[in-house]
């Protein structure tokens, strides 16, 4: 139903977080997976879709399916430096002081920033800065 609104209307884009999980999503024995479900609207023009991923996850799932990778175009985002990630937090700030009822001053948001540039180093900004 979903698939066949963003056909009909047309001035829709669809937006996939983790897009490699659709590489083998509902398939089971002698059934087809999402990717192949999307794969015909894409190659005719019918949908518009951007998806996100890793690179890794990139390499291991999409590039592996030709089909599925000739209909999208790699774009690398690189995390955002310590000031944009200020700014990024500075447009959040008004959400997450209404849902805490709390007052997030600049010096707290630069301290979030900086402090989650330095020491953690498993994940990238401005997600690691905004937990």
């Amino acid at each position: 139903k979903v698939l066949k609104e963003i056909r009909t209307r047309g001035d829709i884009i669809l937006f996939i977080d983790e897009m490699h999980t659709l590489v083998g999503a509902g398939a089971a024995e002698g059934a087809i997976d999402a990717a192949s479900i999307l794969k015909p609207m894409l190659a005719r023009g019918e949908l518009q879709t951007i998806g996100a991923t890793t690179l890794d996850e990139y390499r291991k799932h999409i590039e592996k399916d030709a089909a599925l990778e000739r209909r999208f175009a790699p774009i690398q985002v690189a995390a955002p430096d310590v000031p944009h990630t200020v700014a990024i937090l500075r447009g959040l700030r008004d959400r997450y002081e209404s849902h805490h009822r709390v007052s997030i001053t600049d010096g707290a948001l630069e301290a979030a920033a900086r402090l989650s540039d330095r020491y953690i180093s498993d994940r990238q900004l401005p997600d690691k800065a905004i937990d």
